[in-house]
């Protein structure tokens, strides 16, 4: 069961990821602001879900177009912003950029630029769980893409073995980069390779909230309770390219079309308005508190300096 202050509190994430990536969108398409910047469109309910089912201390391990899940998960806006135009108030004092940032105080400690890089990591925070003994669960998010890497079969191999406390959650938009998944997947699904590792697999719809909550909530339990690591395929069709500049020529018109019209946040709010889950004043309300949030962060870090030169080697080399 979800109850009404759990689905506003989803509401509240899934708005501030959707209408960030709209602003980056926008204004990189008009010349505005240049930012390397990977579009989440459409994965916003599962980000909530993961931000919202873990706890505070659990951790996330994350990937170069996954912010809304670090949002959701709680790292910080300003630092986010601010470290996506390099400046020096970032999460990195502006040293990576938007697709390596990490939050220490969210727990939210891996971002790979790299397809797959995270993967192999994952186990490793995992691991550290269990010999701390300290009951955290890892989730470990990626793309399609990645499935193809041989850090994702050297992960789940090692993580099945061991019984770690690990949650590996695939975003499957059916395309890496410009490369439709069937091209190069022998079977239908993400999920359909679990089972050479022993693994329980749950496919899920993107855009349905309730079916996202439940698979998450039971795998982060089986997890936390010593029963081992689950791979979770969710299916978040892609709306828009690959990077802000991807008019995706390679996808079919009416496959973007079925995309746009199953968009799921404006799904999920109509959905928690006819359920009687949530007023219009109310969703209104998160609505503007998310625009304030996210110009108030954009402002922050367009006003922000740029490192300095004697930052150049900090943090680089070690020193005795």
């Amino acid at each position: 069961m979800i109850d009404r202050e759990t689905l506003h509190r989803a509401y509240a994430k899934v708005t501030l990821a959707r209408q960030l990536d709209d602003k980056v969108h926008h204004a990189s398409r008009s010349g505005g602001v240049w930012i390397p910047w990977f579009p989440w469109h459409g994965t916003e309910l599962v980000a909530s879900a993961v931000g919202l089912a873990l706890r505070p201390d659990d951790y996330l391990v994350s990937y170069y177009r996954d912010a809304a899940t670090q949002l959701a998960k709680g790292a910080s806006l300003q630092a986010m912003t601010a470290e996506a135009f390099w400046r020096a108030t970032g999460s990195q004092k502006g040293k990576s950029g938007a697709i390596h940032t990490i939050d220490p105080d969210a727990n939210v400690v891996m971002n790979s630029a790299v397809v797959g890089g995270q993967l192999p990591i994952a186990p490793g925070w995992a691991l550290s769980s269990v010999l701390r003994g300290d009951g955290r669960v890892t989730v470990c998010t990626f793309g399609d893409g990645a499935v193809n890497e041989g850090a994702f079969h050297e992960s789940l191999t090692l993580a099945s073995l061991w019984k770690l406390p690990l949650v590996y959650l695939c975003y499957n938009n059916e395309y890496a980069e410009h490369t439709a998944f069937q091209m190069t997947s022998p079977v239908e699904h993400v999920a359909d390779r679990a089972a050479a590792y022993d693994m329980p697999a749950v496919i899920v719809d993107g855009g349905d909230f309730v079916a996202i909550w439940e698979a998450l909530t039971a795998a982060i339990e089986r997890a936390r309770s010593g029963q081992g690591p689950t791979l979770i395929e969710a299916m978040v069709p892609r709306a828009r390219g690959h990077h802000h500049f991807d008019s995706m020529p390679y996808v079919p018109k009416a496959e973007v079309q079925a995309a746009r019209a199953a968009d799921p946040v404006p799904l999920f709010r109509a959905w928690l308005l006819e359920q009687g889950h949530a007023s219009e004043a109310e969703l209104a309300a998160l609505d503007a508190r998310a625009a304030d949030e996210i110009q108030a962060a954009w402002d922050f870090a367009q006003n922000s300096p740029y490192p300095d030169v004697s930052e150049l080697y900090t943090d680089v080399y070690a020193t005795n």
